[in-house]
């Protein structure tokens, strides 16, 4: 079965399709431009873009739309992470974290499969923390001192390397796998 997953992102490719080669499921990268609704969380958004993706394609097809929770900062900054990536740097989102005593940060994965007949939701919460130093480049700033992997690594150096600290976690995308698997 191939799919398409409509992103711009090749990091979030990256992750969806080496979780889902286990289920044979292959993935194809298109990009469709979206209008972007505004929630306080991800879910009405993925759903919206699934639906807008497909009235453009008219086939079944998956998106997706991640964001991070820091419970110190009362769920900042949400659904609005791509926003706050433009306006911070590394060194701000140092700045802002430096004093938290909870270094926990929640990646909230939201994939939703939609076609003719249906729209399916799949979201999986990966847990986290906070780095106290700059670490890696990667084009998203937050990912300097995020670390899926209890802090031996940043996400941006799995960036670096071209790989997802997610890849190895259970995810969204298993979860996607596992229901497209009992469906046939």
């Amino acid at each position: 079965m191939t799919l398409p997953f409509i992103t711009g992102n090749q990091i979030k490719f990256n992750l969806a399709a080496e979780s889902l080669r286990e289920f044979g499921v292959k993935l194809e990268r298109l990009t469709i431009d979206f209008e972007e609704i505004q929630s306080e969380t991800g879910e009405p958004i993925a759903r919206h873009k699934a639906q807008q993706a497909f009235e453009q394609l008219n086939r079944p097809l998956v998106v997706n739309d991640d964001y991070w929770i820091i419970p110190a900062l009362k769920g900042f900054p949400g659904p609005y992470m791509k926003s706050i990536n433009t306006w911070f740097t590394p060194e701000d989102w140092l700045h802002l974290t430096k004093d938290l005593d909870d270094r926990r940060i929640i990646l909230r994965q939201v994939v939703v499969y939609q076609d003719a007949h249906e729209q399916k939701l799949f979201a999986v919460d990966l847990e986290g923390i906070l780095l106290r130093e700059i670490r890696g480049k990667s084009p998203y700033a937050h990912s300097t001192i995020t670390s899926l992997d209890g802090g031996e690594h940043s996400d941006a150096e799995y960036h670096e390397q071209n790989t997802n600290a997610g890849i190895g976690h259970h995810n969204a995308w298993h979860e996607l796998g596992a229901w497209l698997v009992s469906q046939k």
